[in-house]
């Protein structure tokens, strides 16, 4: 069980994951247009604890820059979430599509990883 202080301080949530929590209730409970609302300024500036996740969404609502994009590839290359070949490939795009495409891998199965066959899971 957690000291005193544990247990008396708040849950610490960053602004970014209490952005995606407002903008999910929203979209489940709101109206389109409060959901258009909401969501026109996007997410803001991820803290270091939403890590490269945090990053990959604050940059699919506002355009990073090249160097940023080579920093993300580099730091999630250093944390084992790419390869080498593939943080050269995404880092020959433009930012918008190599970010598109770390999103796309964020929710689908890694293609460097084997898979198991249809069926078996």
């Amino acid at each position: 069980m957690g000291s005193d202080d544990e247990l008396r301080s708040p849950l610490k949530v960053t602004p970014q994951q209490s952005y995606y929590a407002q903008r999910y209730y929203l979209e489940h409970h709101g109206t389109p247009e409060q959901v258009a609302e909401f969501s026109a300024a996007g997410p803001p500036p991820p803290e270091k604890t939403d890590g490269v996740t945090g990053k990959i969404l604050y940059y699919e609502a506002n355009t990073p820059t090249v160097e940023e994009v080579a920093a993300l590839l580099s730091e999630m290359e250093e944390a084992g979430w790419i390869t080498g070949a593939t943080r050269q490939t995404l880092a020959e795009l433009p930012p918008e599509d190599g970010v598109a495409v770390l999103k796309a891998r964020m929710v689908e199965p890694d293609s460097d990883q084997p898979q198991p066959p249809a069926g078996i899971e």
